[in-house]
């Protein structure tokens, strides 16, 4: 078994916008600007890109794990951003603010679900078996977080100086796709051997469409 290591770069100028904040919800929102960090980027590396052996890309089957992933909204945002998950992983999605929110997701144009979640409300579990999931908030329309379902557990998330790790792959020839919520999808062909890292970088111009997965977002304020 092998690592693919590497780093996610954007070599365009970034998208940066303030959201005003919903004035019902003080002093929860309102009280500065939302900050949509759509795009996170640190001299030159991008945050957020989800980085995963293509679907049907490793052979055998894999179970999901026991452990919950958790999808928190916190300060008026959905954290974080973006993850990913096995096939059939619960999810708890959880209300940390002091105001309503309400989970409507996605998966294309159609929606998942979509159900209030009150402060203090219980954790909603759900589970997916494939696709990108987007969440949405109608009460705060700049929330977006993204849940990425996998058939595997080969998966990494960009951090903030843009590397990712996917660890414990089996030897052999694979397709990496990288997903980036504002940038869309690239891909790479890597080889993984016993013990030896793949070394793998993906580079965003920053003038790619949005991904269809995510068409409407913020109903074009970019």
């Amino acid at each position: 078994k092998g690592t693919i290591k590497g780093v996610v770069k954007l070599t365009g100028k970034p998208v940066e916008m303030k959201v005003p904040a919903a004035r019902k919800d003080a002093p929860v929102c309102q009280d500065k600007d939302v900050v949509y960090n759509a795009v996170v980027v640190n001299d030159g590396k991008l945050k957020d890109t989800l980085v995963r052996i293509a679907v049907g890309g490793v052979q055998g089957s894999w179970k999901a794990p026991d452990a919950h992933a958790v999808v928190d909204q916190k300060d008026c945002m959905y954290e974080p951003r973006i993850q990913g998950v096995v096939s059939g992983q619960q999810v708890d999605i959880k209300n940390s603010d002091r105001t309503l929110h309400n989970v409507h997701t996605y998966k294309g144009s159609e929606t998942l679900f979509n159900q209030a979640q009150p402060r203090g409300a219980d954790p909603l579990t759900k589970s997916w078996s494939d696709g990108i999931i987007k969440l949405t908030c109608d009460i705060h329309p700049w929330m977006r977080g993204f849940v990425v379902v996998t058939d595997h557990p080969f998966f990494a998330v960009s951090g903030g100086d843009g590397s990712f790790a996917i660890e414990k792959v089996p030897a052999g020839k694979y397709k990496l796709e990288a997903w980036h919520p504002r940038y869309g999808l690239k891909t790479a062909d890597v080889t993984v051997a016993d013990d030896k890292p793949a070394q793998v970088t993906f580079t965003y111009a920053g003038t790619e469409a949005e991904p269809a997965e995510n068409k409407d977002e913020l109903k074009g304020l970019w």
